[in-house]
């Protein structure tokens, strides 16, 4: 004890040193207690943001907010966590709301489009249904009124009256000069041919307007007719002459007339009797006794000389027409090869220029906009070009199409048909370029002793089937076929080669179902009840186009004589 207290004695003589030590000692005793404590929870914050997805080398050094099970935040921590997540959860309904109403917009939009879609397809149809319909009623109306007017004709002929004979003929003048028929040669020859058609127009019974006026007894009327071009030797009802009927009703002026113009008093009739055996006047037998046949030779030479010469200016014509078509396809030929490279070209500068675009987007460009507006406009010029084509080509199917008909015409009726080259077959067949098959309303034929027609139709999208191959004779492959016809629409072959095989085949049609062959020539089967007797078991009735009765698939029947 009493070392203790001198020494304390000593330290209160040395003043407060030794305190101030002790407390500076317990101070630094405890720092570094806190230091060591500080590490740890350095170490454990960075062992737990090492175990994080690190978002970029700027953020290394940030504190992680993200709660861990082995940190304890405070407060001010799970406030930042609790905004961040109610933020983001802000952002991702905002994302979902415009997402869903951009794509309820698209919805709109889409159905709004569809609909003008079809008002607009609907309003064209209607359009092309009236124009059709139109044409039809203007074509009726002329022909009533040249049925009128050869009615009028008819009459007046009968009847004598010449002044309303040469009333309706100056109609059919005045009806070619309405129609821009020309006063040039190909117009006079136009003009000249309507002309002849009306003053020999006939009735019912064959009976020619120069008939008619002379079972009337008109003279007047008789001269006339013939002036204008009419035969004094055309036969009408029962292979009677002018002269024949003008003798049997005894009317000697128009005997003397027609004998006069060249009719021609040797011609029998259907019964056998010529003018003079039944003449009705005994001085009509007279007449026709006496008459001198020499002069009606004479005549019948001029008239058969007049009617050389109309059919060498006709074939001069129409020589000089057919030249001018085919240097109008040429033309129209070069037209479309000309609108095809335009087209071809517009198309490789618009694959450039989205080129151009997709560099720009992977470079992340500026310029982005500009190339993408470079990309519309060349959509625009492949559109306007391609619309060129298509109309360069269809002027080019229509020029070939007439020419194919001027360089019918005149030609023999053996076969009634269009006549055409392997190259003209897609216009003709595929195409029906003049709706010649679509009026006519049967299945077309093909008669081709080349092959090349075969060959054509096998190697295009068609069900080709040939009749000599059992394994295209099958029944089962001839009903896919008609069922690949009906509901797409392909055409159906028959390439019955050099042999009528034409039999056979629609034995194996009865095969299928009892009349198809008939309802297949009669186009019943476009029918829809038609249709579903050619369903079998491998097929649904759902997958059947509702609308089959505006598909017609084409019955070619190939044949090689």
């Amino acid at each position: 004890m009493s070392d203790r207290k001198a020494a304390g004695k000593a330290a209160a003589q040395k003043g407060s040193k030794p305190a101030s030590l002790v407390k500076k000692s317990g101070t630094a005793s405890r720092k570094p207690a806190l230091s060591q404590q500080a590490e740890r929870k350095g170490t454990a914050k960075e062992e737990s943001s090492s175990k994080l997805p690190r978002k970029s080398s700027n953020k290394q050094n940030e504190p992680a907010l993200i709660h861990s099970p082995h940190i304890e935040l405070n407060y001010k921590e799970k406030a930042v966590l609790t905004l961040q997540c109610a933020f983001r959860r802000i952002l991702a309904c905002r994302a979902r709301e415009k997402h869903l109403k951009e794509r309820r917009e698209y919805t709109e939009l889409m159905e709004r489009l569809q609909r003008e879609a079809f008002i607009v397809m609907v309003k064209k149809e209607q359009e092309e249904a009236e124009r059709e319909r139109e044409k039809e009623e203007e074509k009726k109306k002329q022909q009533r009124e040249i049925q009128q007017r050869k009615k009028r004709m008819l009459e007046a002929a009968f009847d004598g009256d010449v002044e309303e004979m040469k009333a309706v003929l100056k109609e059919v003048s005045d009806l070619d000069t309405k129609n821009g028929v020309g006063t040039d040669e190909k117009g006079k020859a136009m003009r000249l041919s309507n002309h002849i058609n009306m003053v020999e127009c006939t009735d019912v019974n064959g009976n020619t307007p120069l008939s008619e006026a002379a079972g009337g007894g008109h003279p007047n009327a008789i001269k006339l007719l013939i002036e204008n071009g009419a035969n004094p030797n055309c036969k009408g009802a029962f292979g009677r002459t002018p002269l024949y009927r003008a003798a049997f009703g005894g009317h000697m002026a128009a005997v003397e007339t027609l004998l006069q113009y060249g009719a021609d008093p040797r011609l029998y009739a259907d019964d056998g009797n010529t003018p003079e055996q039944i003449a009705s006047l005994d001085s009509l037998v007279a007449i026709l006794h006496s008459w001198d046949i020499s002069l009606t030779e004479l005549m019948l030479q001029k008239m058969e000389a007049e009617q050389q010469r109309r059919a060498l200016l006709e074939k001069k014509q129409k020589e000089a027409e057919t030249h001018r078509m085919n240097e109008e396809v040429e033309q129209l030929a070069k037209t479309q090869e000309r609108c095809n490279k335009e087209l071809q070209q517009a198309y490789c500068e618009l694959n450039r220029r989205i080129t151009e675009h997709d560099k720009c987007q992977r470079k992340q460009m500026v310029n982005a906009e500009l190339t993408l507006q470079a990309i519309g406009d060349a959509e625009k010029l492949v559109e306007t070009l391609r619309l060129a084509a298509e109309k360069a080509e269809e002027k080019l199917s229509l020029a070939r199409l007439r020419l194919r008909e001027q360089t019918q015409e005149g030609v023999g009726d053996e076969f009634q048909g269009v006549k055409c080259s392997v190259q003209e077959l897609d216009d003709v067949l595929l195409k029906d370029v003049g709706g010649k098959i679509h009026s006519d309303g049967r299945w077309p034929l093909i008669i081709d002793p080349s092959g090349q027609a075969a060959t054509f139709l096998r190697y295009r999208d068609t069900n080709y089937l040939n009749t000599l191959n059992p394994n295209d004779m099958n029944i089962e492959t001839i009903r896919l076929a008609l069922l690949g016809a009906l509901r797409y629409g392909k055409p159906v072959v028959f390439d019955m080669m050099e042999v009528n095989m034409f039999d056979a085949v629609k034995r194996q049609l009865e095969g299928i179902e009892s009349g198809l062959a008939e309802a297949i020539l009669s186009k019943q089967i476009l029918q829809n009840e038609s249709l579903i007797q050619l369903i079998g078991d491998g097929y649904q009735r759902t997958l059947m186009v509702e609308e089959r009765e505006n598909l017609l698939p084409w019955w070619l029947l190939g044949l090689h004589p």
